[in-house]
């Protein structure tokens, strides 16, 4: 198993202008096993084609295709009305798994509920829940909402934000203690002063955690990292998911 990257990792690159088809084009050949990208970094205009390309671009280099939705699933006493219009996108696209917030689920009937299980079974692609660096995040809240969907069935995975703890002062091997077992696809950072660092230079004791991870999981790089440093990165996590498969 290799790395996988989020497109976030070209932060800088975008916001001068490159779009995430060409940055993604340099990594071709790379140690990487999926991608995904970001729904706020599209132009509209040329969102649709792009994700055309791109779609080719990780057939071509074997790797799965995933989308994060820039938005919450649950806003108060609603489900968001979008979600099926990213069902489609992702079945027009061949995308696998697309990621979404979480939100407030507190006030969502077991009837919306319902709905929303027939909806997610009408499609193909995997969508998981993140957790926010909110209050909607926090582990005692996110543990309620994770068992209400569990308990009603909702056909959901869970993507583990690992840097997202900080900025709400949870610890992250705390909540990774607590929702092991829920995980279905990882978001690797290292964090300093509530500030996104290289792996290595901050606080989380991210080799730990991904030792303890089971070993089917995607672990995605998500953060700005300079192009001159990138090779570093996959390598790093490269060595730690190789090592840990081969005990």
């Amino acid at each position: 198993m290799h790395v996988s990257v989020n497109t976030a990792i070209f932060l800088n690159e975008v916001q001068t202008g490159k779009s995430q088809l060409e940055c993604l084009e340099t990594l071709s050949g790379s140690p990487i096993d999926n991608i995904e990208v970001r729904g706020e970094l599209f132009k509209k205009e040329t969102k649709d084609k792009e994700l055309s390309e791109i779609a080719e671009l990780c057939q071509n280099n074997n790797w799965k295709f995933f989308y994060s939705i820039p938005e919450q699933l649950f806003n108060t006493n609603e489900v968001n009305s979008n979600l099926e219009k990213y069902l489609k996108m992702a079945d027009d696209h061949h995308i696998c798994q697309l990621k979404i917030s979480m939100g407030d689920s507190e006030d969502i009937s077991d009837t919306q509920l319902k709905n929303l299980t027939n909806l997610l079974n009408k499609y193909q692609v995997k969508v998981t829940i993140e957790n926010q660096p909110n209050e909607d995040g926090t582990i005692n809240k996110f543990d309620k909402q994770l068992k209400k969907l569990k308990d009603a069935q909702v056909p959901l995975g869970y993507t583990f934000d690992s840097g997202n703890w900080y900025w709400i002062s949870e610890c992250p091997s705390n909540a990774f203690d607590k929702f092991k077992n829920e995980i279905t696809v990882f978001h690797l950072k290292d964090i300093k002063d509530k500030e996104t660092v290289m792996l290595g230079d901050g606080a989380t004791d991210w080799k730990s955690l991904l030792r303890s991870l089971n070993t089917d999981i995607p672990v995605f790089l998500e953060y700005d990292i300079p192009s001159d440093k990138l090779n570093d990165q996959i390598e790093q996590v490269n060595t730690i998911l190789n090592d840990r498969n081969s005990h």
